[in-house]
């Protein structure tokens, strides 16, 4: 005979009163029903306080009004002279980096958030909201500019950056709560009649910025880099071999480390956190390693603090050399349509297909199932992608290579993914930008046997849609603007260009009709 043992039994029924504690007469199912809410309460408080303590050392480390009486002192200081107050709030200011060691930003992190901040406020006055004081500044005011630049034309990219740099400078002085987010954010923007999906950045990279997809013999460009400064030659090699920043290589010390499986990067990382790459596991790859850092070990050794550099020169001056260097041999956006952070994805994808056996998602070369066949080995590249680049979060890795999961009916091949690529990098620059802003264009595609990744000449025409805006000048004026586009926009592009209106309300669906947006939200 065997016996059910409960663990919970106190030798009542369910239905017999307690005879003893604070709730005299409860049965026991309503006692164990009362301690179990009354746990989870107790949980919920705890958990909400972990929660708002953890929040708290957040902001006080990101700067949490660490500025605010340096902002009231230049304000009576300079009254009335915004751009001045501007200039000596980012000379002066304190801005803690919010991730990684315990420093301030970095020179480039606090040049741009000035830059940012200057463009809003100066974009304030074009559009007839200008302000004295920087201690004015506050939420209407972002919002407007959220609207001014919806009508510029700007990606959701370059619209978060902007309001990252509005976002820092409330929290710097105090005012964190001044600019709402997320859900409270998008609520006042629809008031204001405006879709806020593209304040979404997109995390998933659709097309590819290595150098191999838009067509460019890395192993050219090497050559040319040295032929004008070894140190350049070096950097991209260093970005091309083991994914390092260009900071990352200019502050790398080859002699620091001499462990035989890993390349250490203890400085210049983003974020201050030092990191480790393998190495490949690929023979001809890790030959190719191996004697890049043997040769960078003997240039170091010319430095005093054992980097790549030459001497006598600050990170600047390096960085600048940097540039110009790659401007002269046309590793420029505007030219080879790459720049030298392409190598860095080059290193991503090269390595998403050692660790899993198949080129990235972001290139197209394989389908769905192929994904789905080897789905541990897709997982361990992925996490070996994003380590080795330097990041603690496995999705990181989408951002260079793709999704699989955006595959679904994509039947592109290699090439025609190269093709795309190099179009939509002609088609979302500035000059294009102008002309559908200037006709009152809402959004355009690029369409048609482009779009799908169809081999075409340069002779042959590509097909855009285009949704124009109806604006105070009716129907007839969206005709109108419309066929002033047709004929801008051709040279715009410089190369012929049949111009489809589209008429519907609602967006086309990408996957569906192989409609690829190049302008709007």
């Amino acid at each position: 005979m065997s016996f059910m043992w409960d663990e919970d039994f106190t030798g009542q029924s369910d239905d017999m009163p307690a005879s003893e504690g604070p709730h005299e007469g409860e049965s026991r199912k309503a006692r164990v029903t009362r301690e179990k809410v009354e746990a989870k309460k107790a949980n919920a408080s705890i958990s909400a306080q972990a929660k708002s303590e953890k929040h708290v050392a957040q902001r006080r480390r990101a700067g949490a009004g660490v500025s605010e009486a340096l902002l009231k002192e230049i304000v009576t200081k300079h009254r009335g002279d915004i751009k001045r107050q501007v200039t000596q709030f980012m000379r002066r200011s304190s801005m803690p980096a919010a991730k990684g060691r315990v420093r301030q930003v970095s020179d480039k992190t606090r040049s741009d958030f000035g830059d940012n901040l200057m463009r809003a406020v100066i974009q304030l006055k074009e559009i007839g909201m200008p302000i004295q004081n920087l201690s004015e500044l506050s939420a209407k005011h972002s919002i407007a500019l959220i609207v001014h630049w919806k009508k510029m034309g700007h990606v959701a990219a370059t619209i978060q950056t902007k309001l990252s740099a509005m976002r820092k400078f409330f929290l710097l002085v105090g005012k964190e709560e001044m600019l709402p987010k997320a859900v409270k954010l998008y609520g006042i923007l629809a008031k204001k009649g405006i879709d806020h999906s593209g304040l979404r950045r997109s995390q998933i990279a659709t097309t590819s910025k290595s150098w191999t997809m838009k067509g460019v013999n890395a192993n050219t460009v090497l050559k040319d880099a040295y032929a004008e400064d070894m140190y350049v030659g070096m950097y991209l090699e260093a970005e091309a071999l083991f994914g390092m920043r260009l900071n990352e290589a200019i502050h790398w010390q080859p002699n620091a480390s001499s462990d035989p499986r890993h390349l250490f990067i203890f400085h210049g990382a983003k974020g201050g956190l030092p990191r480790s790459v393998e190495y490949s596991s690929d023979p001809v790859r890790e030959s190719q390693q191996r004697e890049f850092v043997a040769r960078a070990k003997i240039v170091a050794q010319e430095h005093p603090r054992g980097v790549l550099m030459p001497k006598r020169k600050t990170v600047r001056q390096a960085k600048n050399r940097f540039y110009t260097v790659m401007k002269k041999i046309g590793v420029t956006k505007s030219q080879l349509g790459v720049t030298g952070h392409g190598l860095r994805h080059e290193f991503a994808a090269n390595l998403y297909e050692e660790v899993s056996g198949l080129r990235p998602p972001v290139e197209g070369v394989h389908t769905p199932q192929e994904y789905e066949d080897r789905l541990g080995a897709v997982d361990q590249a992925e996490l070996a992608v994003s380590r080795a680049l330097g990041h603690a979060r496995r999705a990181v890795s989408g951002a260079y290579n793709g999704s699989r999961f955006q595959l679904t009916g994509s039947k592109m091949t290699r090439e025609g993914r190269m093709l795309l690529n190099n179009l939509v990098n002609v088609l979302e620059n500035e000059r294009v930008a102008d002309v559908f802003r200037e006709q009152g264009t809402d959004i355009a595609w690029l369409t048609g046997a482009a779009a799908r990744g169809i081999l075409q000449s340069t002779n042959q025409p590509i097909e855009i849609t285009a949704r124009m805006k109806v604006q105070a000048d009716g129907l007839e004026g969206v005709f109108k603007r419309f066929e002033e586009l047709d004929m801008k926009l051709g040279k715009a592009v410089q190369r012929k260009v049949v111009l489809v209106m589209w008429a519907k309300r609602d967006d086309p669906d990408p996957a569906e009709d192989g409609y690829v947006r190049i302008y709007g939200w």
